[in-house]
């Protein structure tokens, strides 16, 4: 039997599958990703009366002993035909609201280095530094609803 659980790491939430316990390794999938994970059981100890099942809520399950896969970089997504972009715009990957900036007009930044943080279909993504460079013009603002290939900020 999968379970699904929906944790929160850090400000970031992960969709998580995990398959049967009993088993090892066990396939977990974390926002649909899977991983092989080893399971390490406790050695079997006296065997305890049996109790009547609880009838309150269940404890929350332990955290994960896994770290959260990394965000890989995105490939870029190129803006509609006939939008006006210039030479090392930034633009929306997907109709979405801005979260949060991450950066301010002149900061340095290297390649992954995160930008902005979006919210699109419920899910929050982080748009990365496609290439080192600097922040040339932020073109958006938090709270904004834009769509799919419209600039965000320039680099240079």
């Amino acid at each position: 039997m999968v379970k699904s659980f929906k944790l929160t790491v850090n400000d970031r939430e992960y969709i998580v599958e995990i398959g049967d316990l009993s088993e090892s390794p066990l396939i977990v999938k974390v926002n649909g990703e899977a991983y092989r994970v080893e399971v390490e059981h406790e050695a079997p100890g006296p065997t305890p009366a049996p109790q009547p099942a609880p009838v309150a809520a269940r404890p929350a399950p332990p955290e994960p002993k896994v770290a959260p896969p990394p965000a890989a970089p995105r490939a870029p997504v190129f803006p509609k035909p006939g939008a006006k972009v210039t030479p090392g715009a930034v633009c929306a990957p997907m109709p979405c609201k801005v979260l949060e900036i991450k950066v301010k007009e002149g900061d340095k930044v290297k390649t992954g280095d995160a930008l902005f943080l979006i919210e699109s279909m419920k899910m929050e993504i982080t748009i990365p530094a496609a290439t080192d460079g600097i922040v040339k013009a932020i073109r958006v603002a938090v709270g904004q609803t834009v769509t799919q290939g419209t600039p965000m900020a320039e680099m240079e």
